[in-house]
């Protein structure tokens, strides 16, 4: 099968599965008010394929039969591979209007995690069934989301000790040809939109937590699997100012599963305790960095908006307004230079012949992402002024007696006209004064990873010994 085409995407999700929002069914993903933003912003990536100035970075060759499948489905073999992978995801946002389509990216970290794993334990059959499920995925052009974390009830028990065995996903029974799994994931980006599911354990497991302890894959729209999803934003957004290009953005669900059955061979781990947290591990190796490399673009837009908003008010030379200006591209570009460095320093995860970026650079880019970011939306609220949250909206600038007055008194500095005054002012609403902003700010913190997570990373990947040998030789102990 050939590259799909942004509709045979959309057309493949018209499979009757189970989705809510509001308390309602939705009967297609594609037409939901809602849902449809992140459909359409997922739609790229299937654009990007048949676009003649990114086939080149976009599509590979099937190592097989030589037909053109999707670059995120390359075995990352090879060092240079890493820093392709950062090309490709970047491009992808600047391509998709400043948001990470985000429906293979996530899905290949997985399977590229799972494929690390399974070598490093030397278990062929896991291995076998994940590049089968590799390649199904790439020969068939699907899209699909990841699901790690789990609901996990008291956090400060493990999944064993809950009051309910359901807070973690969890094998419920098993025949020769199949298993059967109940429970919840949870924050799943996606996953009202994809084709695929792929199900990983989210943290450590003890002896008695086997049945807890399972890998797999499932269609979307597998019996049993409900999803209830909750909005960001409209389509249809009555309220902002319209641009030359839609918003973008991406709608989570939590994803239950009720006594559904998977297939032995999209099983990828079963019962494996001793393994659980590695294989979460070896997906954040590879899923942290990019998560740190979409960010990227989302920064340098934003430090542009707040910057222009300074324009528009009359205040870029203000003393205090250059300082925030200097926090935010000190901000913006130590985290392009952190990614960087990542990419630049590949490793090879765990002796298994694939590549990760710097698991040291990949932690401290995205902890310097999340740890600043609350920091540089502030200072672009300060830069823009109360007119953030109180301006009319598009609706008033339509109404034919309240234009004039608003033409008259909205104006700004220099060139900016009343109307694009406003239109600056509705669009930073949007990112740094809206619910979709709060939902940005907690998904800074909170995606891929949070922040306890990335430092346990740098004291686990950080030279430790080495400091400490450069101290002793400097003092002379001999210890």
């Amino acid at each position: 099968m050939a590259l799909r085409t942004a509709e045979e995407y959309k057309k493949g999700l018209e499979d009757g599965r189970k989705v809510f929002i509001l308390g309602n069914p939705v009967p297609k993903v594609t037409e939901d008010p809602y849902i449809k933003v992140g459909v359409e912003t997922a739609a790229f990536d299937f654009l990007m394929g048949h676009d003649p100035e990114l086939k080149d970075l976009a599509v590979i060759s099937d190592p097989e039969t030589g037909e053109d499948i999707s670059a995120y489905f390359e075995v990352p073999d090879h060092p240079e591979a890493v820093e392709k992978r950062y090309e490709l995801v970047k491009r992808a946002c600047y391509f998709a209007d400043g948001a990470l389509p985000f429906v293979k990216d996530v899905g290949t970290d997985i399977i590229n995690g799972l494929t690390a794993v399974a070598r490093v334990m030397g278990n062929k059959t896991y291995l076998k069934r994940i590049n089968d499920y590799r390649w199904h995925c790439a020969r068939n052009d699907l899209s699909m989301a990841g699901l790690v974390t789990d609901v996990k009830g008291d956090r400060s028990k493990g999944p064993s000790e809950q009051k309910t065995p359901d807070y973690y996903l969890r094998v419920v029974d098993e025949t020769r040809d199949e298993i059967v799994v109940s429970g919840a994931k949870a924050h799943i980006t996606a996953g009202a939109y994809v084709d695929e599911f792929l199900v990983i354990p989210t943290r450590n497991m003890g002896e008695a937590e086997g049945e807890f302890a399972v890998a797999f894959a499932i269609p979307a729209n597998t019996d049993g699997i409900t999803q209830i999803c909750r909005p960001n934003f409209r389509y249809e957004d009555k309220y902002h100012f319209p641009t030359p290009k839609p918003k973008r953005g991406h709608v989570e669900s939590l994803v239950i599963f009720d006594n559904v059955r998977v297939p032995m061979e999209r099983v990828f781990m079963l019962r494996d305790w001793q393994f659980a947290q590695y294989v979460a591990y070896a997906f954040s190796a590879f899923h942290r960095y990019t998560a740190v490399t979409y960010k990227i673009p989302i920064l340098e837009y934003m430090t542009g908006l707040g910057m222009l908003a300074a324009d528009a008010n009359g205040i870029a030379r203000s003393s205090n307004i250059r300082e925030r200006f200097i926090e935010m591209i000190q901000y913006t570009e130590t985290t392009k230079a952190l990614a960087r460095a990542a990419y630049t320093s590949p490793e090879d995860f765990g002796g298994s012949g694939l590549f990760v970026a710097s698991r040291l650079n990949s932690n401290m880019a995205k902890l310097h992402f999340a740890s600043n970011f609350h920091e540089f939306v502030r200072n672009i609220q300060d830069i823009a002024g109360g007119m953030l949250v109180t301006q009319p909206t598009y609706q008033d600038w339509k109404h034919e007696e309240l234009n004039p007055y608003l033409q008259k008194y909205m104006g700004g500095a220099g060139n900016f006209t009343a109307e694009e005054r406003m239109k600056l002012m509705s669009m930073l609403h949007h990112l740094v004064a809206s619910d979709f902003s709060g939902w940005h700010e907690v998904c800074t913190i909170h995606a891929e990873g949070s922040l306890a997570a990335q430092k346990m990373m740098l004291l686990a990947e950080a030279p430790m010994e080495m400091y400490k040998e450069r101290a002793k030789e400097t003092i002379g102990l001999d210890i």
